[in-house]
């Protein structure tokens, strides 16, 4: 029964699985990530699992309220390929060249403690890329 062979069909990551990590589905409609905060959920070759780096300025819930924004949806419907329906891909390779704002401790606390998928937490967001009301009543038009 401790047989290898069987127990992965694919090992890639695997050490990976049980340590906090946001995940998304490859293909949505609009930004699906969830904080797998215990680090308790093992997914499919079509799940993919973000973990943020050591030294990174940003922590697990600003990334998720990022992540789920309209801003990158935004950017995903103008820079990816649609597929049937409007759905996109959230592959890393269509994520990679994504900015992230420069922010400081306050906002950083701020932007982890917003609602998701509200247009105020878009706006706040919005501001951190330096965008005003205007951009971002037009990204919800668009």
């Amino acid at each position: 029964m401790d047989e290898i062979w069987f127990q992965f069909g694919r090992q890639q990551g695997i050490v990976y699985g049980a340590i906090p990590k946001l995940l998304s589905p490859e293909i949505s409609m609009g930004g699906n990530f969830v904080y797998d905060i215990n680090g308790e959920f093992y997914h499919t070759t079509t799940v993919y699992g973000y973990i943020i780096k050591d030294n990174s300025e940003f922590n697990y819930r600003a990334m998720l309220n990022i992540m789920n924004s309209q801003i990158l949806w935004w950017y995903l419907k103008h820079t990816g390929t649609v597929l049937a329906n409007g759905y996109f891909r959230y592959k890393p390779t269509y994520l990679k060249d994504f900015p992230l704002p420069l922010i400081n401790k306050s906002e950083m606390e701020k932007l982890s403690s917003l609602n998701q998928n509200d247009k105020t937490s878009d706006r706040f967001i919005g501001l951190l890329f330096g965008l005003d009301d205007n951009d971002i009543d037009f990204i919800y038009r668009t």
